[in-house]
């Protein structure tokens, strides 16, 4: 085996480009990705409804007015939301300092913290500044993310013809339409299915709290929605509104409810459902996808989070299909389906 230490040393120094240009160009590239998505899930959802014998343009107006709704409903929640925790919080705090006394009582370790401390003036004010410069700062990447997907909507009719122009050669351009047709048919299924999976998630999730009358029902049940479109976060998510019971009731009996009940279900959704409808769609090992949403993460956050498992599924389409790449796809695979014998032949 030769190494050929030129092409290594030039893989590092591309490498440590487009590190560069992705650590630094965060800003602007991130809402642009959110904005890719979102263009993703509008023609996934018009193709879906379109199937259904509905009019293009109909499709198109629904699809646009579910979104719509979808984020409207989404603000009204978390705008619900936020009078009734700034008001509960104090009685809140206050359980949590009884469980935290009786927990460490019991263990022998001393004392617990004064979370009363937390609702102090300085506290407080910091807080909502801080919560002030993240709400302004969501609203104007909300704000580039729709104006994104609006130059996307615009130009979707004149982007075969411009990619189409980029290449020459007639072959490799068939070559690269079968690609990008390729990425856009399985990032849409993998969206869909996720969207779907994190609806029934979500309803779930707003009923059992519901009839068991945890607070704030309607806001676990929106960040589960948001979790469950994150490999292994999903899972760990289901805890937060069994903490919230935990917290509410101050006994274990509702906490393992609504844990066990909403863990099993996560489950169910993430392991068999999405595995029946997904099938090989993106083609990741397990292992490719905690390393995707560790690096991701780190250089982009919780943004990165989201756009992982998008992001490098395409990425491994695009280097299966690229000579001196292949390997990388080969490595970011999941494990071949694996084949029943062949019966023996008749004598």
């Amino acid at each position: 085996m030769t190494i050929d230490g030129r092409q290594i040393a030039g893989w590092l120094l591309s490498a440590l480009a487009i590190l560069a240009v992705l650590v630094l160009g965060r800003p602007l590239l991130a809402p642009l990705a959110f904005a890719v998505l979102i263009w993703a899930i509008l023609n996934a959802l018009t193709d879906a409804l379109a199937h259904l014998r509905l009019p293009r343009m109909l499709a198109w107006a629904t699809s646009l007015l579910l979104i719509a709704a979808g984020l409207y409903l989404i603000a009204r929640v978390l705008g619900n939301e936020a009078d009734a925790v700034a008001a509960e919080a104090p009685v809140y705090l206050a359980r949590l300092q009884r469980l935290a006394l009786s927990t460490l009582a019991f263990l022998h370790l001393g004392r617990g913290a004064n979370f009363g401390d937390l609702l102090s003036g300085a506290n407080v004010a910091s807080v909502i500044g801080q919560v002030a410069a993240s709400a302004g700062s969501f609203l104007f990447t909300l704000a580039m993310v729709i104006v994104y997907v609006g130059f996307l909507l615009a130009e979707q009719r004149h982007l075969p013809g411009k990619l189409a122009k980029l290449q020459r050669n007639a072959s490799r351009r068939d070559a690269a339409g079968e690609v990008i047709h390729a990425i856009a048919r399985q990032v849409q299924a993998y969206l869909g299915v996720c969207t779907f999976l994190s609806a029934i998630m979500a309803a779930a999730t707003f009923v059992l709290l519901t009839a068991m009358h945890v607070s704030f029902a309607g806001f676990w049940a929106l960040v589960l929605f948001i979790a469950t479109y994150v490999p292994t976060i999903g899972a760990i998510g289901v805890l937060l509104p069994a903490l919230m019971a935990l917290l509410q009731y101050g006994s274990f009996a509702p906490f393992l409810i609504v844990a066990v009940v909403l863990g099993a279900l996560h489950f169910v959704l993430a392991n068999i459902v999405s595995t029946v409808m997904l099938g090989r769609t993106l083609n990741l090992s397990p292992l490719g996808i905690i390393l995707s949403l560790s690096f991701w993460g780190l250089i982009w956050g919780i943004a990165g989070l989201f756009l992982a498992v998008p992001i490098t599924g395409a990425f491994a389409i695009v280097c299966r299909h690229i000579d001196g790449l292949n390997w990388i796809g080969i490595a970011l695979a999941g494990p071949e389906p694996k084949r029943h014998a062949e019966a023996p032949a008749a004598p």
